[in-house]
């Protein structure tokens, strides 16, 4: 998900005093905070404190059981109070209770985990200097169980915040201030990530006339010197700044215009699928400068890597081991043919192999292909083709491609160091499709799975498949490829996209 990062790139120029007017108005027209994020937070709350009282509880029964008479509960009692009080007070320190902040699965997981070993840190250190006595097994019970009690009330509170977010409830609504382009580009991320909670509901900008749309939903207000004044006529709750639409001295000025409407003023700058840990933000006399890190894979965490995947490849190739004798003897005797399917793919730096899947069609399927071209549901220029009923499927074929056993085989290319678990998707192997930014994702080894498989599978567009796989090659990490590989197993039992 591309994030809104507080920065501004325009010219520099030389500081103005502030004028009383729009402020002292802007101030005047105070606007509450959003009910919804008060009750979101509340929801919270609720959960957090729940989560961590069963742990106490299980933690209690588990270490000392109902029979151990020389355990005064009195004493358990008052430390579980404590942890529960401190608990939450490092979840509010560590911004766990930041509706704007916990858009994505990853950052409320970090904050989370941060708010937990805080906890921990601080529970072991004032035990030792009060000279406390606290079994360390139910220490070690409650922190870890609670950690994961948490994560899992928190899924659910998101789970129910996204359903309320796609009927437009429990939303920011965003003035965007720029430029045409830029307020487009906007609203496309935005439209994307829908989960997060943004939505556009007008627009100021010079260069389109007032009244028209910029897009549905998305009127021209007015000009972005009137940002402010527009703001609050249609209640706004964030100001986003979109490009170079404003100058520094412009940008200030509208800051403070929005001082005390309790309005947000964010920049959104040109950087899009940059992950949050490859940007850093440093001021230079009260210029904000973002520094972009190169995207680097060096040799240790090539060789982590590549560890994983050999480790994970066998360990699954031997898990799996009696479901693709169930498969290949399914595809043997259910259909003329080959067992396996191969088909030419390009590795890293382009290198052609052929990729080793279970058949899941008849044999003559190609030779059917042009006159079915009509029915391809994907927009990739021939790349893509996709049909979700395709005829030339056989009945095992489509059980095999909804529960993704059909990929399975290509582990042995994992272990083989052809192909990595995750990855960018390899596709056939026609250079003139891999041209410009495409033919990037080639930098790396093709995954089993990846951010592509995750996200949709075949009802995914061809341009988000490759800008999903750009994302991956720029942004890698370790901690990026585990959150893959977990959210895969999620992806194949919800069958998205699998035909």
């Amino acid at each position: 998900m591309t994030q809104l990062h507080a920065a501004a790139f325009s010219e520099l120029t030389t500081p103005a005093p502030p004028t009383a007017g729009p402020v002292t108005a802007a101030i005047a027209t105070v606007t509450k905070q959003p009910l919804w994020t008060v009750q979101y937070r509340l929801v919270l709350i609720t959960i957090d404190l729940c989560a961590i009282i069963l742990a106490m509880i299980l933690g209690y029964e588990l270490r000392f059981g109902a029979g151990s008479s020389d355990i005064r509960p009195v004493d358990y009692l008052v430390l579980g109070l404590a942890i529960a009080i401190g608990w939450t007070v490092a979840l509010q320190a560590s911004g766990g209770y930041e509706i704007r902040h916990l858009a994505t699965g990853p950052q409320e997981l970090k904050r989370v985990f941060r708010a937990s070993w805080l906890t921990l840190s601080v529970l072991a250190i004032g035990c030792y200097v009060t000279k406390t006595p606290v079994a360390r097994g139910y220490v070690i019970g409650v922190i870890p169980v609670g950690a994961l009690l948490i994560i899992c009330g928190r899924a659910g509170v998101r789970r129910y915040a996204n359903r309320r977010r796609d009927r437009g409830e429990w939303v920011y609504r965003i003035l965007a201030v720029g430029t045409t382009e830029s307020v487009k580009h906007l609203l496309d991320t935005t439209n994307r990530a829908r989960n997060a909670g943004l939505r556009l509901i007008g627009a100021c900008v010079e260069d389109a006339p007032v009244g028209s749309d910029i897009a549905d939903g998305v009127p021209v207000l007015g000009g972005v010197l009137e940002a402010a004044q527009h703001a609050a006529a249609v209640q706004a709750d964030v100001v986003a700044v979109t490009g170079s639409g404003l100058g520094p001295r412009a940008v200030r000025e509208l800051g403070w215009q929005l001082e005390g409407t309790n309005r947000d003023l964010v920049m959104a700058p040109a950087l899009t699928e940059i992950a949050g840990s490859r940007v850093h933000v440093s001021p230079v006399e009260g210029l904000p400068l973002v520094w972009l890190e190169q995207p680097r894979l060096g040799r240790l965490p090539r060789l982590v890597k590549r560890s994983l995947d050999l480790v994970g490849a066998t360990v699954a190739l031997v898990l799996a081991a009696p479901i693709l004798a169930v498969a290949a003897l399914a595809i043997k005797t259910t259909s003329r043919g080959p067992v396996f399917f191969r088909q030419r793919r390009l590795g890293l730096n382009g290198a052609e192999f052929n990729i080793l899947k279970f058949r899941s069609m008849y044999v003559d399927a190609e030779s059917q292909r042009d006159e079915i071209l009509e029915l391809n549901e994907q927009d990739g220029g021939g790349v893509l083709f996709k049909i979700r009923h395709d005829p030339r499927v056989t009945p095992v074929g489509r059980w095999l491609r909804a529960l993704s056993i059909d990929e399975i085989p290509q582990l042995v290319h994992v272990v083989t160091g052809t192909m990595s678990l995750v990855g960018p998707r390899p596709l056939a192997a026609i250079d003139s499709h891999y041209t410009g930014s495409a033919r990037r994702r080639l930098l790396v080894r093709p995954g089993v799975t990846g951010l592509w498989q995750i996200s949709g599978r075949s009802e995914t567009t061809w341009e988000d498949a490759v800008r999903f796989d750009l994302y991956y090659v720029e942004n890698w990490s370790l901690g990026l490829d585990l959150s893959i590989l977990f959210r895969t197993v999620f992806a194949v039992l919800g069958r998205k996209g699998a035909f």
